[in-house]
């Protein structure tokens, strides 16, 4: 399971943990996101991991950065592989804007939209001065399942319902950025062929829901989430018999294309708007943006008629 151990969210929360600086800076920092991961977390930057630290059981915490972005071989500071101390952690504060320049030079010729947008996204929903109208709040980016990858996973909780934490719902989302993403072998339809396997192997889907809670109330634990809970102090609980939501967020359609349409008239997709394992629905923006509502998620039919 993607969950940190109580060391770990210790050495994070805590003002004297050695791992406290780099919470820090990625609340001061928006350009900077952090996900849970399986025993360890991956900061990062433009949708690229800037840093990654993981948790060893012999006292200390592994820090990496992945090369690859060096493609132009700029220098790269040289940070310690090993966190022991508040120093170690803040050498690599010290370090991101080298780091960030090295990968953006990277994206300028290895772009990856997506990516960027999929941050974007938890950024203003979890953490900015919306999140709190916000009903979907984000718990992990590119997500690689058994029977299934795709982009985002979120909990939809209503605005008027934050007292009690039972009252969520899964969201798996899938976002496409330009026409040409719409088709293919990682197209539309194979998406929803892979979301219908996914939430029917019931043991991995419990096992998917159980991620979910965990990585949303251990974001809370660390004050990367922005909402009203009222006094109730509520944590999130999802419920494996109610059915998820899979969501189409399609960024920079062309409107005068007619391939989405072509797409979603196809009665192949229609045959998963009617599915009994999920609730399909598009993302249309509240005038601009992306806050994620309940009423900017339209069913196949409705979305149809925008087209």
């Amino acid at each position: 399971m993607r969950k940190l151990s109580v060391k770990f969210m210790g050495d994070l929360v805590n003002s004297d943990g050695v791992l406290h600086p780099i919470l820090t800076q990625v609340k001061k920092d928006h350009t900077l996101m952090l996900a849970i991961r399986e025993s360890y977390i991956n900061i990062y930057y433009r949708g690229g991991n800037i840093l990654k630290i993981k948790e060893y059981n012999k006292g200390f915490y592994q820090a990496s950065f992945d090369d690859q972005y060096n493609k132009s071989g700029l220098h790269i500071p040289d940070s310690p592989t090993e966190i022991k101390q508040q120093n170690d952690s803040r050498s690599w504060i010290d370090s991101f804007p080298s780091r960030k320049n090295i990968m953006d030079e990277y994206f300028s010729t290895h772009g990856k939209a997506e990516r960027e947008f999929q941050q974007l996204i938890a950024r203003e929903n979890n953490n900015s001065a919306i999140s709190n109208e916000s009903e979907y709040f984000i718990s992990d980016i590119e997500v690689a399942e058994p029977n299934a990858r795709f982009d985002i996973m979120a909990i939809r909780w209503l605005a008027a319902h934050r007292k009690n934490g039972s009252n969520c719902k899964a969201a798996l989302i899938e976002m496409k950025y330009g026409d040409s993403a719409l088709t293919g072998s990682a197209g539309l339809l194979k998406h929803l062929k892979d979301m219908e396997k996914l939430v029917s192997n019931q043991e991995s889907y419990v096992r998917l829901l159980e991620t979910m809670e965990s990585q949303f109330n251990q974001l809370d634990e660390l004050g990367l989430l922005k909402f009203n809970k009222g006094t109730s102090n509520a944590k999130v609980k999802l419920n494996a018999d109610e059915k998820p939501e899979v969501i189409f967020i399609l960024a920079n359609h062309n409107p005068r294309s007619p391939k989405l349409k072509t797409i979603l008239s196809d009665p192949e997709i229609d045959k998963y708007a009617q599915s009994q394992l999920f609730d399909l629905k598009f993302y249309v923006a509240s005038f601009a943006g992306y806050g994620l509502h309940a009423k900017c998620m339209l069913p196949l039919v409705e979305f149809l008629k925008l087209l």
